[in-house]
């Protein structure tokens, strides 16, 4: 019997590199949980300065500093200190880049889940809520830190996104807009900021509207903005000319973002405009590797799913409205607009 040739050594490096992924999020998990990004700073530090910030003992933090020097997070230097490298920079609460937070979520929130993935594929229920016993909205509604670092992350993932989201959509002739299930408000603020002439809503759960108005509605003034805080599974009491929903109806298998949908479509005014800006499914997962990704994350944490095209143009169509048109964004979302038929 013949034996099956020896894997290529990069090969077996590629699969090494992926199993052991779980050791490089909890070395940075560990040093946010030190405070690291912060106590280093812009300059150089030596393990004994940076142990007694931290209070760690010295040995074994210049062990995972080393460790982290291994994975890009920071550089030894020559006399033995070390200094946060550019990515590693990322990880301080004042670069605004939300990986802090994403970071924390990683662990705290979503590897239980993701531990159990193999649940929600034999299973007709979330790998989250076999970890947890609720939904992550519930779970982070009675974890406030959690919630708030979500929303961070979020709201950092929206501005990346939004120059592009923001320039491909019209409003030229629209003077209202409605942003459903809006969180924070990112999407809404970069419009408003882009044309003067719109104002807005922002709706969300009451929990989410009452901490985006508390910095939000300052900056605009109730003549621009208003908040409305309710249960879209129940109804959206909301008018506008064009209703947006950014990475929402992915979050919801096919009857619960068909409700949505028709809440949506039951309080739309004649001659107003939905938009689902979403990622679209490519037809082999190598065309849009992060798009997968973020289906896996789906199916693993809120019981949703990614979509292609078709898939989209049917839950529109179930939902009262009909398709118009699609435009892609270089941010890899397109911007799935619908009318009432």
């Amino acid at each position: 019997m013949r034996r099956p040739a020896p894997a290529l050594s990069a090969d077996l490096a590629q699969m090494n590199r992926l199993i052991d992924g779980y050791q490089t999020t909890t070395l940075v998990y560990a040093a946010l949980g030190l405070g690291l990004p912060e106590h280093m700073g812009a300059a150089p530090c030596t393990a004994q300065a940076l142990a007694r910030a931290t209070g760690a003992p010295p040995e074994r933090l210049f062990r995972l500093l080393r460790a982290l020097a291994a994975i890009g997070v920071c550089e030894e230097l020559p006399d033995a200190s070390f200094a946060l490298s550019a990515a590693g920079q990322q990880l301080r609460a004042d670069s605004g880049s939300g990986l802090r937070e994403k970071a924390i979520l990683a662990v705290e929130h979503y590897w239980p889940a993701w531990a159990a993935f193999e649940h929600c594929v034999t299973r007709e229920q979330t790998a989250f809520a076999a970890a947890f016993g609720m939904t992550p909205w519930e779970y982070r509604r009675d974890h406030p830190r959690l919630g708030e670092a979500f929303n961070t992350w979020l709201a950092a993932e929206t501005r990346a996104n939004c120059a592009s989201v923001v320039a491909a959509i019209d409003v030229a002739r629209t003077s209202r807009v409605a942003d459903i299930g809006g969180g924070n408000g990112g999407l809404l603020r970069a419009l408003l900021l882009a044309h003067p002439h719109l104002s807005g809503v922002l709706f969300d759960q009451p929990h989410v509207i009452r901490q985006a108005a508390a910095s939000f509605g300052e900056e605009f003034g109730s003549h621009r903005v208003q908040f409305a805080g309710g249960d879209f599974f129940a109804q959206v009491p909301v008018q506008a000319e064009l209703y947006l929903l950014k990475s929402v109806v992915h979050d919801w298998d096919d009857a619960d973002a068909v409700r949505i949908l028709r809440n949506c479509r039951a309080a739309m005014p004649a001659h107003a405009r939905l938009a689902l800006i979403e990622r679209v499914l490519p037809e082999r997962a190598v065309q849009a590797p992060a798009t997968i990704m973020v289906d896996a994350q789906m199916m693993a944490i809120t019981g949703g799913r990614e979509r292609g095209l078709g898939e989209f143009e049917r839950l529109l169509r179930h939902g009262g409205l009909a398709l118009r048109g699609v435009t892609h964004t270089a941010a890899g979302f397109a911007i799935i607009e619908a009318l009432a038929p």
